[in-house]
């Protein structure tokens, strides 16, 4: 007989000897030898495996605690889920505070995966993050930027005047991708994720732990099942400063920003290799090592 992807007539999931009798057809009907005519081995297939497994996902987040109003660029870019969100803005004014957007901004140039936290500044423990799970195979750098005001100042923030003193931790963002990952690959038009960020009162730290660093910080966010898991930005709010005497070196090796503009009209199977560029050091840029408090 010839193979049937209709065994069985029932409907029913397949039994044992339909699987074998379907199997003798494809060797009678030449499809296996076929295959093996072609080249095709199962090492080869393996090896197909093997490269598909390469794609992974990670995850990043952004936000801080303290009052927030402002544009992130988020972790992954065009390769991400979507993202997920938490924060607390108390209830303050007649109303719930906390809102969490696409964008607001008055112009964006450039196709960019960003996201809007506001928790305005009458809140009560304000807090605000957004975490994004993307697909990636790269991973060579961990990078955390930090924005801090650099000088005193005020800002408004809805209805309210906030006090920035200088050191405040203003944003945050972590991943294991630098922002262009995704968001257009290009470092010098994507060289840090705050879309809000003013030079003039503002400074941008990055800060890029090693692996197991970064390992440790995540298992202190752990936490039990009645209650959730921390995120990175909040155990490193909580748990750690910024050594201010430190002087580590900028990242120097090529780091993966995304995949050739061609990797979709690929055969499956073909091998895709992503685009890695060195990222260089934007001016004004500080590089610090984090501390336990």
């Amino acid at each position: 007989m010839a193979y049937s992807a209709t065994k069985p007539a029932n409907g029913t999931s397949l039994v044992s000897a339909d699987m074998r009798e379907n199997f003798r057809a494809l060797k009678e009907d030449d499809i296996v030898e076929g295959v093996a005519a072609l080249g095709i081995t199962n090492g080869m297939l393996a090896a197909s495996a093997v490269s598909q497994a390469k794609l992974k996902t990670s995850q990043g987040s952004v936000g801080a605690a303290g009052t927030a109003l402002a544009n992130y660029t988020l972790p992954g870019g065009e390769y991400g889920f979507y993202p997920q969100v938490k924060g607390d803005g108390g209830y303050a004014g007649g109303e719930w505070n906390f809102q969490a957007q696409i964008v607001s901004v008055h112009s964006m140039p450039s196709y960019t995966t960003n996201i809007y936290l506001h928790v305005p500044g009458d809140s009560q423990s304000p807090y605000a993050y957004a975490r994004q799970r993307y697909v990636t195979s790269s991973g060579e750098v961990f990078w955390i930027f930090i924005l801090r005001a650099k000088i005193d100042y005020t800002e408004t923030i809805g209805d309210a005047t906030v006090e920035r003193k200088k050191g405040d931790i203003l944003s945050m963002y972590q991943a294991p991708d630098h922002p262009c990952f995704g968001n257009g690959g290009k470092p010098l038009l994507v060289s840090h994720p705050f879309g809000s960020y003013d030079p003039e009162t503002q400074e941008i730290i990055v800060i890029n732990p090693t692996h197991e660093e970064v390992e440790n910080m995540k298992k202190e966010g752990e936490r039990g099942e009645d209650e959730p898991d921390k995120d990175l930005l909040e155990v490193i709010t909580e748990n750690y400063d910024i050594d201010g005497v430190s002087k580590p070196a900028w990242p120097s090796i090529p780091v993966t920003v995304g995949l050739p503009k061609d990797y979709e009209d690929k055969a499956m199977g073909d091998k895709v290799i992503p685009i890695k560029k060195v990222i260089p050091q934007p001016k004004g840029i500080l590089v610090k090592k984090l501390r336990r408090k």
